[in-house]
């Protein structure tokens, strides 16, 4: 461990040798990040990625410069499927240790297999029209399209928990534990997961329900006497009359009347009764067995009209992709600037000119974190000396007369500094003298608002009066 004041070698004492700077503090502050990284580390080892990725994040709150850390960082978040995330780790490793890092072999390995690299950019692209879906309502494309996302990156834990989350939607409980189960061989201790997987198995399990027991017929013979006689057991039914024999024709023509009461009566009126009922199910199952037909039409309706409504959104995504502001320009810029970065950080003008290219709506609106962090981390790195740079050549061509090149030099400079009233105020300087009067007017009224105390803002107001 070294001393932060003068780089000094540190000893067991609570002071530096070198400096006698106090550095008690400054230890304890470093061997909490390292215990932190350790943690991760052995999180990391047993696949609890989502622990490992907060015992690394508080690592590098107490010592942001804990390569080490920040390189494992990236690791586990490219082991989870945020590639984007795993290489702004790395840029900004290889931003605080330039040589001897092992950012550099990951880096060269994610962007030599281009094949691969297209396949990550597209699949975070049909994420994001995944939630879109969501957020529509039409979740069967949601899950078509999140299949998809998931064939493009695998270990891609946040798809495989909105798929999971998707099925549990649709009530198709053994297939969400699937998609879950794979989540756990992936990081096995997310909480998110245990949490659906808990859900899933509860409903699968269902409710324990007691049964009660039935109740046995009774078999033994009530009001009878039951007696042996020999071999034989004789059983008596107890207040029972002997039947009168014989019978009267009057008897007769009684019962025979009687049936026939009851078969009008009774009978018939049940049979007509059974046939009614026998015609109103057969009439009620013709009658759901043409709404189902008439819902299924509708539904084949609803989709194809759908799948119209995507295709014209996939047709405009392409155009908009493949367009001069497109989403994949944008981000190919950024790449090709990063990688020229870290070939070659000396070459600022190189980098420059890629991060001009970057679209500022894309940026600014569909752009994820990630992306804007490493276009930021790029723009810290290279922005104050480029736009010296080009503010030094935007000043000269104003000397030279040629007002078309410093106007474009000096936009360049307040594109990467906007930090210095100077460079704007020479940008409405510049546009004065080319003529281009509500450019300069516009200029001015800006560096009033952007710098009302300073000397600029007081020469630009002269110039409005005038």
């Amino acid at each position: 461990m070294k001393c932060f004041n003068c780089g000094c070698n540190l000893s067991e004492k609570s002071f530096c040798t070198g400096c006698g700077i106090d550095v008690s503090l400054y230890k304890k502050i470093m061997y909490v990040s390292n215990r932190y990284y350790n943690d991760g580390l052995d999180k990391a080892n047993v696949r609890d990625l989502s622990g490992a990725v907060v015992s690394l994040r508080q690592s590098l709150k107490f010592n942001k410069n804990n390569i080490e850390a920040r390189n494992l960082l990236g690791l586990v978040y490219f082991e989870m499927g945020d590639v984007v995330a795993a290489l702004s780790e790395w840029v900004i490793s290889k931003n605080f240790r330039p040589k001897k890092n092992i950012a550099d072999d990951y880096i060269n390995a994610v962007q030599e297999n281009t094949t691969r690299l297209e396949a990550i950019n597209q699949a975070a692209r049909k994420y994001n029209k995944v939630l879109d879906y969501c957020n529509q309502g039409s979740l069967d494309l949601a899950v078509i399209q999140l299949k998809k996302v998931l064939s493009l990156n695998p270990n891609m834990i946040r798809g495989r928990q909105l798929l999971a989350l998707l099925y549990m939607q649709s009530e198709e409980w053994e297939k969400a534990r699937k998609e879950l189960f794979r989540c756990q061989k992936i990081d096995t201790n997310n909480t998110t997961t245990l949490r659906y997987l808990k859900e899933t198995k509860r409903m699968l399990e269902g409710d324990t329900e007691n049964t009660s027991v039935p109740k046995k017929k009774k078999t033994a013979t009530e009001n009878a006497v039951v007696y042996q006689s020999g071999n034989e057991t004789i059983i008596q039914p107890l207040n029972t009359k002997e039947p009168v024999l014989g019978s009267t024709v009057l008897n007769l023509l009684i019962g025979l009347f009687i049936g026939l009461a009851v078969c009008w009566f009774l009978i018939l009126p049940a049979r007509i009764q059974a046939v009614r009922v026998s015609y109103q199910k057969e009439l009620k199952s013709v009658g759901d067995n043409s709404d189902a037909k008439t819902a299924t039409i509708t539904d084949l309706e609803q989709r194809v009209s759908a799948l119209t409504d995507e295709n014209k959104d996939l047709k405009e995504q392409i155009n908009s992709f493949t367009g001069s502001n497109g989403a994949i320009e944008a981000s190919d810029s950024l790449m090709k600037a990063a990688m020229a970065y870290m070939k070659d950080s000396s070459d600022e003008e190189a980098v420059g000119e890629l991060l001009v290219q970057v679209d500022e709506e894309y940026l600014e609106g569909e752009a994820t974190e990630s992306y804007k962090q490493l276009y930021n981390v790029l723009m810290e790195a290279v922005g104050s000396s480029i736009a010296e740079s080009y503010y030094t050549e935007g000043t000269l061509a104003v000397n030279q007369n040629d007002y078309t090149k410093a106007v474009e030099s000096l936009e360049k400079a307040w594109y990467f500094d906007k930090t210095k009233s100077q460079t704007l105020y020479q940008l409405a300087q510049a546009y004065r003298m080319a003529e281009d009067n509500d450019k300069a007017l516009e200029t001015y009224k800006q560096v009033i608002e952007l710098f009302p105390n300073s000397e600029s803002a007081k020469k630009a107001k002269d110039y409005l009066e005038e």
